[in-house]
């Protein structure tokens, strides 16, 4: 005997579906959303960019001299843009990377991850 029928089995896989589904479309929304700060926000990243990250990654993220000799991430790379997460770029930031030092105790959560939105704006 069978414990469920082939109606409820269907019902479930079905629910399960639409259960997923639904989850991934919050997920691509609040991606959407994250990736679009505030005028405000944005002129902050910018600033802080300018501040903390441009001596090596240059002002427009490609780099510069001396980020080339120790080795600074070009982030205008789009090939580095679809390899790397955010959260990568957010554990870079607050824990440092390489030559990179950290930021953590410096900066706020949201100005870390201000900084983050604003790498991904450098994609070329």
């Amino acid at each position: 005997m069978a414990l469920f029928s082939p109606f409820i089995r269907s019902s479930v896989t079905v629910l399960l579906i639409a259960t997923f589904l639904i989850g991934v479309s919050q997920a691509v929304a609040n991606r959407a959303q994250r990736s679009q700060p505030s005028p405000a926000k944005a002129k902050e990243a910018k600033r802080l960019f300018k501040q903390k990250c441009s001596k090596c990654h240059g002002q427009d993220g490609a780099g510069n001299n001396y980020g080339q000799i120790i080795g600074a991430t070009n982030l205008t790379d789009p090939v580095w843009h679809e390899r790397v997460d955010d959260q990568r770029i957010i554990n870079s930031i607050t824990h440092g990377r390489g030559q990179m030092p950290a930021q953590g105790e410096k900066l706020t959560d949201e100005q870390i991850t201000s900084l983050m939105l604003h790498v991904r704006t450098l994609k070329k």
